[in-house]
């Protein structure tokens, strides 16, 4: 039997486009580290069958978070490089890095890489595990490794200024 550590985030998120305000919000945000070996496809499922996805971050702060709360040792989280998905549409460009939750690049530009990653490894690492301190490392997707859930969903409202 799998142990679960869970912990809430709240985050806010403020884009301006144009003439219209986008404000996104996300309820409180369930974080549960599962203790659990599995390859990132397989983490992947459990965590779309029994939460939302596998983590997503967007600021430091949840990385903050989780380190003052997990005892965890290099987890997957849901970060992916697909160069399948891609490599028709954006040529060669190998470190493509997407959440697997809305398949696109993060809205804030946030990332936690450590110093020498993403490696690639010629081409064989491209699911992200987050190693001590919160580092992100790029390995193979094969691997087993524990993971880190999460629940959640965005609620968008919008607002025309006229000026």
């Amino acid at each position: 039997m799998p142990n679960f550590s869970c912990v809430f985030v709240f985050l806010a998120n403020i884009e301006f486009r144009l003439s219209l305000s986008s404000c996104s919000k996300l309820p409180p945000r369930k974080y549960c580290y599962v203790d659990k070996k599995m390859s990132w496809n397989d983490a992947q499922q459990y965590c779309r069958e029994k939460y939302t996805d596998l983590a997503t971050f967007e600021s430091m702060d949840d990385i903050n978070m989780l380190n003052s709360t997990f005892s965890y040792s290099w987890a997957w989280i849901g970060l992916q490089d697909d160069p399948k998905s891609w490599k028709n549409t954006l040529g060669n460009d190998t470190n493509y890095w997407r959440w697997a939750i809305t398949g696109e690049t993060s809205k804030t530009d946030y990332h936690n890489w450590y110093s020498t990653e993403p490696s690639s490894y010629g081409g064989n690492e491209s699911c992200v595990t987050m190693g001590f301190e919160g580092w992100w490392f790029d390995i193979n997707c094969g691997k087993n490794r524990s993971f880190v859930c999460y629940n959640g969903k965005k609620i968008f409202s919008f607002m025309d200024f006229n000026y």
